[in-house]
């Protein structure tokens, strides 16, 4: 058989039709446009997000105040705060409220621990001596070289969540020294040295319930801008 016969021929049209474009095919085949979030859908998503989503990232991060409970606290902090990012999204698909919301929300997971351990050991620690076993050197926050120290009590027992960094902890030569350090009888937060700063502890809780006051209300007004343009419409 011919090469060319193989090919399937296409039917001659009638007289007074006309075979349509492919562009107008192509054009049929596009996907339609996602409709608009009902609002009722808005306004739960919106309550949940901004109500709901702090207060699960500070009682994580209070619970992750102990050392034993701080990694598997901070990962289930971090994963509530991506879902509630992407509740905000669903809230404003469009517009600022991505950033103020990412701010926040690392606000929200970083200042409950430091806070909650400050106020616990403002109010409960008591002054333990104790001897320093070890010492290694570690950067902070600020990439500045400090040193971490291990300690037990001074008859030898061991300290709840024996390391810390302060007075006392100057580097190798501190090894079998005898220090004073801050220390929780509850043993619920680790133990500090006796120049930790208490001084604005008070107001970091204000801040603590201000970046969570801050977040509510941009999950609410991302609802309110999203519900004003679509009746809008």
């Amino acid at each position: 058989m011919a090469r060319g016969r193989s090919k399937k021929q296409k039917r001659p049209l009638s007289d007074g039709t006309f075979r349509p474009k492919t562009a107008a095919k192509k054009a049929k085949r596009r996907p339609r446009k996602d409709r608009p979030l009902k609002p009722r859908t808005v306004r739960v998503t919106a309550l949940l997000t901004g109500l709901l989503a702090p207060l699960l990232i500070i009682g994580l991060m209070v619970l992750g105040a102990d050392p034993d409970y701080s990694a598997p606290c901070v990962i289930a902090a971090v994963v509530v705060l991506v879902a509630a990012l992407g509740g905000l999204m669903t809230v404003r698909t469009t517009g600022w409220v991505l950033w103020p919301g990412v701010v926040l929300g690392l606000a929200l997971i970083v200042l409950p621990l430091e806070v909650v351990r400050a106020e616990v050991t403002a109010h409960r620690a008591v002054r333990t001596d104790a001897v320093v076993t070890w010492a290694h050197p570690e950067r902070d926050r600020r990439g500045l070289v400090g040193w971490k120290c291990g300690i037990r009590h001074a008859d030898g027992t061991p300290l709840a969540h024996g390391e810390y960094t302060g007075s006392g902890c100057s580097g190798p030569s501190s090894v079998g020294e005898r220090v004073v350090v801050l220390a929780d009888p509850g043993n619920y937060v680790p133990p500090v040295g006796t120049d930790y700063d208490l001084a604005y502890v008070d107001l970091g809780a204000y801040a603590v319930a201000g970046a969570g006051a801050l977040w509510g209300l941009l999950a609410l007004a991302a609802a309110r801008r999203t519900l004003r343009e679509s009746s809008g419409r």
